[in-house]
């Protein structure tokens, strides 16, 4: 059996609880922005081998997973580190809005893509897939910087 439901209530009721809850989300998305600004200067540290090595975030140009265990760490100075570690828990380090997950195996820095063609994206040489699950998400965080 279906039922008709009326709404006999107050309208501006309604309209006032849609602004608050409008007012409540930008604020939030403020809040997350000043702890992703906060973060993305924090430096990273990865074992490569018997050493620890501090990486700066602006310094990394994507990460590259391997078989799950390891990440191959691709930097500004062309010396890739090669570290021990999950590229999920990479990620969990890494500033939210600077880094975007682009494929299972590719975590990319959003200011250095030199540019985005046919589920490819070109970084400093390198042409690294994109994955259909992944390019909603991407497309939004390129969205946020402009």
């Amino acid at each position: 059996m279906l039922k008709c439901i009326t709404f006999d209530g107050d309208v501006s009721t309604l309209n006032d609880l849609m602004e608050y809850l409008e007012k409540i989300t930008q604020d939030l998305m403020e809040v997350n922005k000043l702890l992703c600004d906060k973060q993305a200067g924090q430096p990273i540290f990865l074992r490569e081998g018997p050493r620890i090595v501090r990486l700066r975030q602006e310094d990394i140009l994507y990460m590259e997973g391997y078989g799950g265990d390891y990440v191959k760490v691709h930097r500004t100075d062309g010396k890739p580190i090669l570290s021990q570690v999950s590229l999920k828990r990479f990620e969990e380090c890494l500033s939210g809005n600077n880094f975007c997950r682009v494929h299972r195996s590719y975590i990319v820095s959003l200011s250095h893509i030199n540019y985005i063609e046919r589920k490819r994206i070109r970084i400093d040489g390198a042409l690294i897939p994109i994955g259909d699950s992944y390019l909603p998400t991407l497309m939004n965080k390129l969205c946020m910087q402009t």
